[in-house]
């Protein structure tokens, strides 16, 4: 029974979410024989009796109901390993570990139905038809993957675990034919426990096998060498447990149709799988008076009921509902029988429990134990899980998802390409327009640069323009005004993202607090109404018990008193009165005594209220340090809400400003253009008005040119007069004196002309970035 693996091992433990795990009852099956000879020469009748419709057996007034009844007057005994065991046998190739159990008293036919005797080379029971169906199954499915089978089999012989394929220890045949084995200073096999809760046999043989044959000789090997002896009930009587164990280790290749190629793929891994089927072969229960034993015997027999009374004990623990919902605990540990079969009772295996019983009369007491006994066995709970390998198993389950994703995304194949490409074009116009909006920003606070530098020259030449401050600051607010608008909305962006996030969390916990709340709540409503009811009912039992108590205890005095009075009496009659109320009064103090048992149960069951309204109060507290907390998270929401509506109420008015920011820059704009309209005339009347200067000035050079001309005619003719030079003279110097005022105005139109036009272009293409920005501005 060692585990070749530690997968086996691990999932028997724990099983994976992946795998199923469903609770099932043990099934028991009762097979009653026929009778013997020796009973029938004894003169023994049948006291059971089976009914033909349903699987029932009734002895005597007690009637018990079980899945399959076999013998008698039920279904025939071959009908027992199709019924029974061939469904464990599948289970095995799909990795469920099996036990069939066979119990009863001795002599009742417990090896012969199992199979584990060998007697005159016939091969009768369940063992080898296991054994043929397990091979014709190998033989139909061995294409499809690959098998390894291991057996074992051990004995329990007074409480030490012993290996029977072990090839070191002879055996011989005692005088009287029956086969013995010949004891040797060898250490029995030890039983351990791995890491993860599975027992396993230090020192056990497990003996590859190939075909049938060989192991139909690992049985018979240990059949040979198992211990037996004659008694008065059987002559060949098994003296210890017999566990024969079959491993079957399987390695399966996992094929899948790949979607995508609609072709079968081959690599998809293969997946390991390990279970364990035992046939356990009990030795009888039986009587020292029955069997006449002693000696050996007698402490082979005293071994043998004290296993199966711990096995017994383990059977009530889990077959009792109300305990097992209470954890109770289940002692495995008191014998080594129940130690091994931990797994078949209660654990990960399915198990078959078959009751053999003898329909003799003389044995009818241990024939209704053997029935109670295995009542008992139905309500066994067991989980049964598959024991594959945990990696191949997710390995498995990752590839089906990826198959799953494959052909979602085939299926799925021209829509996804063709929103891709959607997607890919949005993106590459959005990144080209973030190029042309960085492109022009960069122009435009170099052009406000430019701004910069020419009023820096504009104040050293000595001339200054009213608007230009102005302009200056209604350029920088526009720049100003669209990087906060930025800013604002993408902090006001995530502050809603960071609201909406603690809202959420603070909402789930209090719906937490709140399914707390409900469920401590219920359990305070259950345990308020269970506790007064308790209470009402166990303080009107405690009532009724010590009335009950006091009425048979003054009849108890009553007697004793007619007791004394009929002591002095001699007669015969006052004997016989006298032991009729001895037996009276034995009676009544057995009552007495039964009665005080009931009240110490009932003064247990106040302790159990006591205990009750000790939980009620840890759960009003409980309740209320919930409702605490659920206060103070809705506080905490309350604050966090209205700090978020303030800050949100902050955001709008921020908005509303740069919003009045905003009309503020449209007025100066506008203001603006007015402007340039104004300038736009009055440097077009001083465009006029200097080429009406250039052409006087014109005029003036050539009047200039003809002035030294006459001079010079008058000077070459007679001499003039006095006053008519002096006259000349003033009226060139009048000339020169003109020419000279209107070249100087001239020349300062002309330099005034020159910074308009400067001023001109620089307004121009201020004005044309406000209107970006103001066309381009987020609200």
């Amino acid at each position: 029974m060692e585990s070749h693996s530690s997968l086996s091992s691990s999932s028997s433990s724990s099983p994976p979410s992946s795998l199923s795990s469903e609770s099932c009852c043990v099934k028991v099956a009762v097979n009653v024989r026929p009778l013997i000879g020796d009973e029938v020469t004894q003169g023994c009748r049948e006291c059971v009796s089976v009914s033909p419709v349903t699987p029932q057996v009734q002895m005597g007034t007690h009637p018990f109901t079980f899945d399959h009844v076999y013998g008698s007057n039920g279904s025939p005994s071959s009908l027992m390993f199709e019924e029974c065991v061939a469904p464990l046998v599948d289970g095995l190739f799909h990795g469920y570990n099996a036990t069939v159990l066979a119990y009863g008293q001795t002599g009742s036919g417990k090896t012969y139905t199992m199979g584990t005797g060998i007697k005159d080379g016939t091969k009768n029971g369940l063992i080898p038809q296991v054994m043929s169906a397990l091979f014709n199954k190998i033989d139909s499915v061995k294409h499809q993957m690959g098998f390894q089978l291991h057996v074992s089999f051990i004995e329990i012989l007074k409480e030490e675990v012993l290996d029977l394929l072990d090839s070191s220890v002879p055996f011989n045949r005692l005088a009287n034919g029956t086969p013995g084995k010949v004891v040797l200073s060898k250490s029995p096999v030890q039983i351990r426990e791995s890491p993860n809760g599975v027992i396993t046999l230090s020192g056990a043989t497990e003996v590859p096998i190939a075909t049938k044959e060989e192991m139909a000789s690992c049985l018979e090997q240990g059949s040979l060498t198992r211990a037996t002896g004659s008694t008065n009930m059987n002559n060949e009587s098994s003296r210890s447990h017999a566990i024969f164990t079959i491993t079957l280790e399987q390695m399966r290749k996992i094929s899948s149709i790949s979607v995508v190629k609609d072709t079968v793929d081959e690599d998809m891994g293969e997946e390991y799988c390990c279970a364990k089927l035992h046939l356990v072969d009990l030795a009888g229960s039986e009587r020292a008076k029955r069997t006449g034993s002693g000696g050996v015997r007698l402490k082979e027999g005293i071994h043998i009921n004290r296993g199966l009374l711990a096995l017994g004990n383990v059977i009530s623990a889990l077959g009792d509902e109300k305990r097992r919902k209470e954890g109770a605990h289940v002692p495995y540990r008191d014998s080594k029988l129940t130690r091994l079969l931990q797994d078949s009772l209660g654990g990960n295996s399915k198990t078959v429990m078959i009751a053999c019983i003898s329909p003799a009369d003389i044995n009818a007491e241990e024939t209704l134990n053997t029935l109670k006994y295995a009542n008992r066995a139905r309500n066994i709970q067991n989980k049964p899980v598959a024991n594959k390998d945990l990696i191949c198993s997710e390995m498995q389950k990752m590839r089906q998802e990826l198959q799953y994703l494959q052909a979602t995304l085939c299926a799925r194949g021209a829509t996804s390409s063709e929103e891709v490409q959607v997607m890919r074009e949005k993106i590459m116009k959005l990144e080209s327009a973030n190029e042309e909006l960085s492109r022009e920003l960069h122009i435009y606070r170099s052009k406000r640069v430019t701004l910069d530098y020419c009023n820096i020259d504009a104040q050293e030449d000595g001339v200054i323009f009213s608007k230009d401050d102005g302009l200056k600051r209604g350029f920088e607010s526009m720049d100003s005004d669209y990087e906060m608008s930025e800013a604002t909305s993408d902090i006001g962006a995530a502050e809603e993202w960071e609201h909406a996030l603690r809202q959420n969390s603070m909402g789930k916990e209090l719906n937490e607090l709140s399914k707390r709340l409900e469920e401590k709540e219920s359990e305070m409503r259950v345990c308020g109404i269970g506790t007064e009811t308790i209470r009402q009912h166990f303080e009107k039992k405690m009532m009724e018990l010590e009335k009950e108590k006091r009425t048979v205890q003054d009849e108890r005095d009553m007697l004793l008193a007619e007791v004394e009075e009929l002591a002095a009496s001699s007669d015969r009659q006052a004997q016989v009165a006298r032991d009729n109320h001895a037996h009276k009064l034995k009676a009544l103090e057995t009552q007495i005594l039964n009665l005080k048992k009931k009240q110490e149960n009932q003064v247990e069951v106040l302790k159990q209220k006591q205990k009750s309204e000790d939980a009620a109060k840890r759960l009003k507290t409980e309740i209320q340090c919930i409702k605490a907390q659920k206060v103070q998270l809705q506080q905490k929401m309350k604050q966090e809400a209205e700090q978020f509506r303030q800050w949100k109420a902050s955001q709008e008015k921020e908005l509303l400003q740069l919003k009045k920011e905003g009309r503020k820059t449209e007025h100066e704009r506008l203001k603006l253009e007015a402007l340039n309209r104004r300038q736009k005339m009055v440097l077009q009347r001083k465009t006029e008005e200097a080429a009406m200067a250039t052409k006087r000035l014109k005029e003036l050079l050539e009047a200039r040119k003809s002035s030294p001309h006459d001079i010079s005619v008058i000077a070459n003719g007679q001499p003039p007069s006095r006053q008519t030079n002096e006259k000349s003279l003033r009226k060139w110097l009048d000339n020169e004196l003109e020419v000279m005022a209107k070249v100087h105005q001239v020349r300062f139109q002309y330099e005034k002309q020159i910074q308009v036009c400067v001023f001109k272009n620089l307004f121009q293409s201020c004005l044309l970035s406000a209107n970006f920005f103001l066309i381009n501005k987020p609200l």
